[in-house]
């Protein structure tokens, strides 16, 4: 046991305590601290600590791994690199541990082996000479070469064993976890998370397994967690982590395959290229990892990682500046993201990922003035330039889905760009999450529920695909699977708004309305938006007060003169009210201005105007008859 300030260390068991807290460390973190405790204020070399570490016949990348396992001592220890309390970093030659550190052996039940006095030292020479010391010293020495003899063969098994239980395991899942910014110069960040997110895209084409989608992994980009641990929460055997450090236009990455079930080290390797050749080299990382999980690459394979081509490294600056503001997934981010897309394209008008880019902004950002016509043949102009520069890119065909779906109302053509998207990069977990909810919204509620289901496993922390599997169990009329879900994202964010607001949709429908309102209020004060306002409408309306929700109508026509309102959230509260005249006339002038519609078939919203012959024929019009 070591003690030091206000910590123990008990070193067999792994367990590092602050009082009654419990600090696991990881294997490697572990013995160097150890190592650094066993010499309290002496100076441990990097050498020294690479030989307790890991034995010879490891083949990793020591400087990033004794890195690394210094920050997570660090972090374990609430410590400062820049301002240390107890470890101290000596400069190109290792670390001394600052503090005094109090040793303490465990009690042993028997009695403990101590060496001879020097009188009974003096008789055992005196022995040697006597009769018969020869004959003693002979049996003593065929004991010893039996002893030697066992421990030989028991040798041999180990090492035979361990050969065996150390060969590569079987993955079929693995996690790529956001690669740490080593770079001398501040504001980096972007970089390692663009080569972080270029990584996994890479790996999600060439390897025919589970490859955890950005989302879920970019919530241990500040961890200490265990390996093991990421790896149960990710449902993975296989774990990538590394550093990016950038000097220039020079960019250093380094990159480890570690079996998580075992927390042990497979693989690493160190990449040196200039900016330019950048995405040469995220492909290179893609094929070796892809190589040390299955040695033989497919030629389709081969060909995918050998296809990029040289980009200027000012356009990939670019790029990594507005997927690192558009991943913020906020309005500010969004119109930054859309900035820099825009000044990639401008210099290089060949680009695809770019103009893919700046689809996904008008797709997903700030509220629009746009009416959705207009705003479907931007987002179809900018993903069809993408797909004639670049047809492998699986989000731009996702996004036509998307765009088939929700605007143009063409459910084979959304279907088959959906298809096309997984085909391209089956561990697309968005595609899978869109045409899960294209099956939906036609009817097909099983199928829906298996492509979420795959979504899900690619993406396990994802908020949206916890919302829209509730959201198939709402419109399928299971509402107590759909509160569980829309529940269980409120868990891990209770500032989600959409979840709060089909939350309280469901209430709606089970009459329980004080807490319908209840979750759509919540919703509200945290966004100010038109499907808000309607929804409280409907459920003011349901609820019997009228006069709240005709002040919400009156909310909606005030939005309207700064924003673009879907004639569709007039319906809404229409059909609440039990106004089927308003509320037809409503759905057709959205239908006239291509508003959103997709939900007419399965929604319960429109249960009151099912029976009416107008809106039948409306459903014929926009595909979406019994």
């Amino acid at each position: 046991m070591y003690r030091f300030d206000q910590f123990e260390l008990l070193s067999d068991e792994g367990e590092l305590r602050s009082g009654e807290t419990l600090l696991r460390l990881q294997e490697k973190p572990l013995r160097l601290l150890t190592a650094l405790l066993e010499n309290p204020q002496r100076l441990v070399t990097r050498e020294q600590l690479r030989e307790r570490m890991w034995d010879s016949n490891t083949f990793v990348d020591y400087e990033l791994g004794i890195n690394v396992a210094v920050k997570k001592v660090r972090d374990a220890l609430g410590d400062s690199a820049d301002n240390p309390r107890f470890i101290q970093t000596i400069a190109k030659k290792g670390y001394r541990f600052l503090v005094p550190v109090e040793v303490r052996w465990p009690e042993l039940a028997t009695a403990t082996v101590s060496p001879l006095p020097p009188a009974a030292a003096e008789s055992s020479a005196e022995i040697d000479g006597r009769p018969g010391a020869r004959q003693l010293l002979r049996i003593r020495w065929v004991f010893a070469l039996l002893a030697a003899g066992v421990l030989c063969v028991f040798g041999l098994w180990i090492i035979k064993t361990q050969a065996k239980n150390h060969t590569l395991p079987q993955i079929h899942s693995i996690a790529v976890l956001p690669l740490r910014d080593l770079s001398p110069d501040s504001g980096q960040e972007y970089f390692a998370d663009g080569i972080t997110e270029e990584i996994i895209t890479n790996l999600a084409q060439t390897l025919p397994l589970r490859v955890i989608s950005r989302t879920s992994v970019m919530r241990y980009k500040q961890t200490s967690e265990p390996i093991k641990q990421i790896a149960r929460e990710l449902g993975v055997e296989a774990i990538v982590e590394g550093a990016v450090a950038r000097s220039g236009n020079q960019v250093t990455v380094t990159v480890q395959l570690i079996d998580a079930t075992e927390d042990r080290h497979l693989w690493a390797q160190k990449y040196h290229r200039d900016l330019g050749d950048l995405l040469e080299m995220e492909a290179e990382v893609a094929q070796q990892i892809a190589g040390q999980i299955d040695k033989t690459l497919s030629l389709q394979q081969h060909v995918y990682v050998k296809s990029s081509r040289p980009v200027d490294p000012q356009v990939l600056e670019l790029y990594l500046k507005g997927r690192y503001f558009w991943n913020k997934r906020t309005d500010e981010g969004f119109r930054k993201a859309a900035e820099y897309f825009q000044q990639a394209v401008e210099l290089d008008a060949n680009y695809a990922p770019a103009y893919a880019g700046l689809a996904d902004c008008y797709l997903f950002g700030p509220p629009a003035t746009l009416p959705p016509k207009g705003l479907a043949v931007k987002i179809k102009e900018l993903a069809t330039r993408a797909l004639e520069i670049d047809d492998s890119l699986a989000e731009a065909h996702a996004t036509l889905g998307l765009l088939a779906q929700n605007f143009e109302l063409d459910w084979a053509k959304a279907e088959k760009e959906y298809k096309r998207a997984i085909e391209l990069n089956p561990n697309y977990a968005t595609a899978h999450q869109w045409y899960g909810i294209e099956l939906e919204l036609t009817g097909k509620f099983d199928e829906a529920l298996q492509e979420m289901k795959l979504a899900s496993e690619l993406d396990p922390l994802s908020l949206i695909i916890l919302k829209d599997t509730g959201e198939i169990y709402y419109v399928a009329r299971k509402n107590d699977r759909a509160i569980e879900y829309f529940r269980k994202a409120l868990e891990m964010d209770p500032n989600f708004v959409v979840a709060h607001m089909y939350l309280g949709l469901v209430y709606a429908q089970q009459q329980e309305f004080s807490s319908a309102l209840a979750e759509l209020q919540k919703a509200r004060l945290l966004q100010d938006s038109p499907d808000i306002l309607s929804d409280l409408g409907y459920v003011y309306a349901l609820s019997g007060k009228r006069q709240e929700a005709e002040e919400k109508l009156s909310d909606l026509r005030g939005m309207s003169k700064q924003r673009y309102v879907d004639p569709i959230c007039y319906a809404i509260i229409y059909a609440g009210l039990g106004d089927k005249e308003r509320a037809i006339e409503w759905l057709e002038k959205g239908y006239r201005e291509e508003g959103l519609l997709v939900g007419l078939k399965v929604d319960p919203q429109w249960d009151s105007l099912r029976t009416d012959s107008r809106f039948s024929d409306l459903l014929k019009r926009v595909g979406l008859a019994p």
